[in-house]
């Protein structure tokens, strides 16, 4: 009996050092924001569009289907962004919550005026936003794109938030950049910055894309880079993992447009700059690649030389396409791949002098290119086209 009674009073002397929820929340007193978009208003105000997720009720579904939006749309406009977002329960009767956030687009022209972190200072200071949010910059305005229905996601802040990362991951034409990287980016000391460039396609349908990057100086948006280049910029950073790269044909019975299709199965890359009597910079740069054929339209690797001379082709074709690549970065003086960041970790004296000047300086940077390239797979048990007559 006495042993029991321990039992009974060790367990609820427990219950005095449980700990409680003392600011709690419940459930329908928040709104769970999915994706913002950011854009310029008049007066030099701030127009914030929160998208926030709206929870299945049950009601109103016909055949099992919902007839309502998963979604609703809040727009508030304010000087700064932490008053917009101090506006919102205004309109939804709820406190926004922060944790769930996918992503966070912003306008082309809000871009271009405004430095993107003290505008975004407000999700690396409170608790609740993750550094895992995405960032993009829209082509035109960013709440446009909030307004677009989604083809497979419940939002369609997460179908971009899902796009990014398949268009960076299996073609290569853009990068996935997030809170956090961005972050590095900015405050590194070169300083530049790269984000994913979201549009609509040109054919008047309401699709998008999110492929090429915008590029940030100083924080702000001094323009686009285009799909083919962000691909090298992947290649010479290491970070390209999946991707098809079109080989020029080289047999002179065919179109001179024909083209050949490979995928490159993997890429390892590296690049060591060397100081040139302290005055000019020379970068070596290394890639390794191993690819597979995807599509053979005018050549024939039925022996080990012509699959030699097509590695060579490749090898060939991605050397010009990387120099094609660093001539339009040296033009548009934008050190997309933080040269001037490794300067500074190898010779800080050095780079100490040369900051000032930076962009200058990376104009005038020799590349020394090197590809290797190893064919792995042919796709079939034949080295030749398929349909070839």
């Amino acid at each position: 009996m006495k042993r029991q009674i321990w039992i009974l009073f060790i367990s609820l002397s427990a219950l005095f050092v449980l700990t409680g929820c003392w600011d709690r929340a419940e459930l329908p007193e928040k709104g769970f924001v999915m994706g913002i978009a950011l854009d310029k208003a008049g007066n030099g105000d701030i127009s914030l569009t929160t998208q926030v997720f709206k929870p299945t009720q049950g009601l109103g579904s016909i055949g099992g289907k919902s007839t309502n939006e998963s979604y609703a749309n809040v727009t508030t406009v304010a000087a700064t962004l932490p008053r917009a977002i101090r506006d919102i329960p205004i309109n939804l009767g709820r406190k926004t919550q922060w944790s769930h956030t996918r992503l966070i687009i912003i306008g082309e022209e809000l871009a271009r005026e405004q430095e993107i972190f003290p505008l975004l200072e407000f999700f690396y200071r409170d608790h609740e936003p993750r550094l895992t949010v995405s960032i993009m910059i829209t082509q035109g305005r960013a709440d446009k794109y909030l307004n677009i229905k989604p083809i497979i996601e419940n939002t369609i802040s997460q179908q971009l938030f899902q796009s990014e990362k398949s268009s960076a991951y299996t073609s290569g034409k853009t990068i996935d950049t997030n809170l956090l990287k961005l972050g590095l980016q900015m405050k590194s000391e070169v300083g530049n910055a790269t984000v994913p460039y979201l549009y609509l396609s040109k054919d008047g349908k309401t699709v998008t894309n999110i492929a090429g990057v915008a590029m940030l100086k100083k924080g702000k948006y001094v323009g686009k880079m285009e799909p083919s280049n962000v691909e090298m910029v992947q290649m010479l950073l290491n970070k390209y993992r999946s991707g098809m790269i079109e080989v020029p044909c080289q047999n002179p019975s065919k179109p001179k447009q024909s083209n050949e299709v490979i995928e490159i199965i993997s890429l390892r890359s590296k690049w060591q700059p060397t100081v040139m009597n302290e005055d000019s910079l020379k970068v070596q740069v290394k890639v390794n690649a191993e690819i597979a054929l995807m599509e053979l339209s005018c050549s024939n690797l039925e022996a080990v030389d012509d699959e030699i001379k097509f590695a060579k082709q490749v090898e060939e074709t991605i050397k010009q396409r990387i120099e094609e690549t660093t001539r339009w970065l040296k033009k548009n003086k934008f050190d997309a791949i933080g040269l001037g960041n490794k300067i500074y970790q190898k010779k800080p004296t050095l780079w100490k002098e040369w900051k000032p000047q930076w962009d200058d300086r990376f104009a005038t940077t020799q590349f020394d290119i090197s590809v290797d390239v190893k064919v792995i797979n042919s796709g079939t048990s034949i080295g030749n086209p398929i349909f070839q007559k």
